[in-house]
């Protein structure tokens, strides 16, 4: 009889534990990831960033917030006068990352500013 109930409680554990895997494997925790496009220091407004198949302009802080899963990604920035800028990131789940891309004094309209 002990046998019968160790064996149906082994059972059980098993069966939890499967259940238990299969859940871990499909929550995983999307990663951050800050991107921030500069020209000198300066934040550059309006500059289309892309991330993967993601994309957003940039406001007044020059800077675009991604949620992704974890991965390698391509970044580029794109500033509508021309310059760009890449670069390559690996996420890591449930990470924070922050880049800053600097397209270099060429972004900058003669004023001095974006």
């Amino acid at each position: 009889m002990f046998k019968k109930i160790f064996a149906g409680l082994l059972g059980v554990a098993l069966i939890t534990g499967i259940g238990v895997a299969n859940v871990q494997a499909y929550s995983t925790k999307a990663a951050k990831l800050y991107v921030t496009a500069i020209a000198i220091g300066t934040p550059i407004i309006g500059a289309e960033i892309k991330v993967g198949d993601n994309a957003c302009t940039t406001g007044k802080n020059g800077t675009c917030v991604f949620e992704l899963k974890p991965g390698a990604y391509e970044i580029s920035v794109h500033e509508h006068g021309g310059a760009t800028a890449h670069k390559t990131v690996n996420l890591e789940e449930g990470n924070i990352l922050f880049v800053s891309l600097d397209l270099g004094a060429k972004a900058l309209h003669a004023s001095g500013s974006h």
